[in-house]
């Protein structure tokens, strides 16, 4: 997911020159996001149906980590934007951010297609229907446009555990319009705009979910121009970030946000028995509420002291390599779990089990550890003998040095998220 994901930030939140600075804690808060999207597709999946009371409640607790993917939309908004905020003055600020956005997305994304569309036919005679399925429809893939895909095929066009390149694609399509609107505005003017695309945003939804005159339920989630709720939210953060006061001047403001919209979607969870699409309040309140409560804890990571709670949690080192390797976890996981799911001996789940009164989620939450390593395992190879290969050709688009004495109270170069 782009700057979200595998990005390393380099921004000052304190007053002090951003230079070259890495910021730990973002790597942090993209290590929780693909954890809890892991918790759906490795945790929540393989336990509907939900039969036992554990059962149902690990369930519900589990289905809401496809938040995680909001999470990754505000840390994409806040750092693209950044970027983009940052280089609008330079006179090759065109060719140096689509250069390095194709350099850190396309190497692994178009590896990957080229590993399914044109190499795997070549090992394997495979004769499955859902196969034959995705080979149709591979031009949607190649063109990032899984998401509308999704939308007309009513979800039968994404077979085989690719149904997660859907916000790889609203990612990819934001990467190509948004610079136009940040360079061609004044940053404050991107507030107004902002809040105008979380509004119309929201009425669109709202009438697709109404009326839904695509007749899929899903089209309300997947389709871009309604989807943008954490990507503005992080935008007008970046801009919040280079104003006078910078984030600080939001900290004691971000903590009951956080607090208090944590609350809400746990309320809206119980209410309705669990936090996801396409119940029409999550829809409508719960996008909205997700990207300022992540928003909130956004402004909380980037302002904390050392020593602070959020500090210590987001700079250990497990969840930091997990944020590293998020953007490899995340292409790779879905796909891992479904192979996984083609040996019998390996969804083992899904036999029946005696323990705790015949509940799955002992036999679940082994088989979630095991897709996670191995997700963790082939990301970590994929980036240090592959990706990282086209991550150095970035020295050729590196952009100017950063002016003493700057902040993001005063807007200055900013080195690009690199790996």
């Amino acid at each position: 997911m782009g700057a979200a994901i595998g990005e390393t930030p380099a921004t000052s939140v304190e007053g002090h020159p951003p230079a070259r600075q890495h910021l730990p804690v973002l790597d942090g808060l993209r290590g929780v996001a693909i954890l809890l999207v892991l918790l759906t597709h490795a945790v929540a999946l393989p336990l509907e149906p939900a039969t036992t009371g554990l059962d149902v409640w690990a369930h519900a607790i589990a289905r809401v980590g496809w938040t995680g993917v909001d999470l990754f939309f505000v840390l994409s908004g806040f750092l693209i934007t950044g970027i983009l905020l940052d280089t609008r003055d330079e006179p090759r600020r065109w060719s140096r951010f689509y250069a390095r956005r194709a350099l850190r997305i396309f190497p692994l994304y178009y590896g990957v297609l080229i590993a399914i569309f044109v190499v795997l036919p070549r090992l394997v005679a495979w004769s499955e229907p859902q196969y034959h399925t995705l080979q149709a429809n591979q031009t949607w893939y190649w063109a990032y446009a899984v998401n509308f895909l999704e939308v007309v095929s009513h979800g039968k066009g994404v077979p085989l555990n690719t149904v997660h390149f859907w916000s790889l694609s609203i990612e990819e399509q934001f990467y190509i319009f948004w610079p136009f609107v940040v360079w061609a505005c004044r940053p404050k003017t991107l507030f107004k705009i902002g809040a105008v695309v979380l509004i119309l945003g929201l009425t669109a939804r709202i009438w697709l979910m109404v009326a839904n005159p695509l007749g899929y339920d899903n089209a309300a989630w997947v389709i871009t121009p309604v989807r943008l709720d954490g990507l503005m939210m992080g935008a007008v953060l970046a801009v919040a970030a280079r104003s006078k006061g910078g984030l600080p001047r939001l900290r004691e403001l971000a903590w009951p946000a956080a607090i208090g919209g944590m609350l809400a979607i746990a309320l809206i969870g119980i209410a309705h028995r669990g936090f996801v699409s396409p119940d029409p309040v999550v829809g409508t309140i719960g996008l909205p509420l997700l990207a300022f409560t992540y928003g909130a804890v956004l402004v909380l990571a980037l302002t904390a002291r050392p020593g602070d709670l959020i500090d210590r949690a987001l700079r250990g080192k497990m969840i930091r390599s997990w944020g590293r390797y998020s953007y490899g976890v995340y292409v790779f996981h879905y796909l891992i779990i479904g192979a996984l799911l083609w040996n019998p001996r390996l969804a083992f789940y899904q036999h029946e089990s005696a323990w705790l009164g015949g509940s799955k989620l002992p036999a679940v939450l082994l088989f979630a550890l095991l897709a996670a390593a191995l997700s963790f395992g082939v990301a970590w190879v994929s980036y240090n003998v592959y990706e990282r290969r086209f991550l150095s050709l970035k020295r050729y688009f590196e952009r100017e040095p950063v002016k003493t004495g700057a902040s993001l109270a005063e807007p200055a170069p900013q080195p690009e998220p690199g790996v």
